[in-house]
């Protein structure tokens, strides 16, 4: 009964995964129509010394530089100690904006640190790459 059970299982999720509609390849022109250009100020914030347990907070200003309206879709650290606030909506060619990113160097005593912060957007590159360095006493 139980491998009757399975059987059927398996048939019916291959069958449904089947029977969905192939990609035939074309690109949804659209998102290539909406793609920007974005210009970092600076790609990198040296905070230089840092206390251990200390927060220190840098902001890279950026410009639209493109032709269509930028949108950020999120903004990734490379870890927990790292937090990063960017501006939610469009900002339209010409306009100019800030990512704020917060560094907590608790537990990174004698450490010089590198932490990267990665910008997801409409943009040609999707992604720039920033970073973030400190010597933490």
């Amino acid at each position: 009964m139980k491998r009757n059970l399975f059987l059927a299982i398996v048939s019916m999720v291959l069958l449904f995964s089947c029977s969905k509609e192939k990609d035939n390849g074309n690109i949804d022109v659209s998102v290539i129509d909406n793609m920007t250009t974005i210009k970092f100020e600076r790609d990198v914030i040296d905070f230089r010394s840092v206390e251990e347990g200390e927060r220190v907070t840098g902001s890279f200003k950026f410009t639209n530089t493109g032709d269509c309206n930028l949108v950020i879709y999120e903004v990734n650290t490379s870890c927990g100690c790292t937090v990063a606030d960017y501006p939610r909506g469009e900002i339209a060619p010409g306009e100019s904006g800030m990512i704020s990113v917060t560094y907590d160097s608790d537990g990174a005593n004698g450490m010089r640190i590198t932490k990267q912060v990665t910008v997801n957007a409409n943009t040609k590159p999707a992604k720039t790459n920033l970073r973030i360095i400190a010597d933490v006493h």
